[in-house]
């Protein structure tokens, strides 16, 4: 299955100037601007960039580098299948003996997330039965030691 990719507000608008270009090449970007509704300089700025590019993409942006390769993100969705692996912390450690590449176990986390897994799920505890509801009922309460001490002195 492929994923497609989310296009945000600002790529619609680039390719709206540009579809509008390409089709009504008598407008100016003014005149563009209104029709999508938004300033003359960002379509005169993205037109420019389509013409001299052929792209109406983002430029990379600097950023941290990621730690782990192609490699490593395979390593470690192959061992969040793995039934020994209970934590990211786990898989971590498990991708630290492996690889030799020191994670942490929040950096496994994202890079589950951002692959589409969530590895560790709330655990569910059973809601208490009724037997044990009148048990918690019918429990007598019994003073304390310190409570009791505490009276006398009173």
């Amino acid at each position: 299955m492929v994923k497609q990719q989310h296009i945000t507000h600002a790529q619609e608008l680039r390719l709206q100037a540009v579809h509008c270009q390409q089709h009504n090449q008598s407008w100016s970007a003014s005149k563009i601007g209104k029709h999508i509704g938004c300033n003359r300089m960002f379509v005169s700025r993205w037109l420019t960039r389509h013409q001299q590019t052929g792209d109406i993409n983002d430029k990379p942006r600097s950023g941290r580098p990621q730690i782990a390769d192609a490699a490593a993100e395979n390593y470690i969705l192959m061992a969040a299948q793995l039934p020994e692996c209970t934590s990211a912390a786990d898989i971590a450690a498990k991708t630290q003996q492996a690889l030799g590449l020191k994670l942490s176990g929040s950096t496994v986390t994202r890079l589950l997330k951002r692959k589409g897994l969530q590895h560790l799920t709330a655990k569910v505890v059973p809601m208490l039965t009724v037997k044990q509801k009148l048990a918690r009922v019918n429990m007598p309460r019994q003073p304390s030691e310190e409570s009791v001490a505490h009276g006398a002195e009173s």
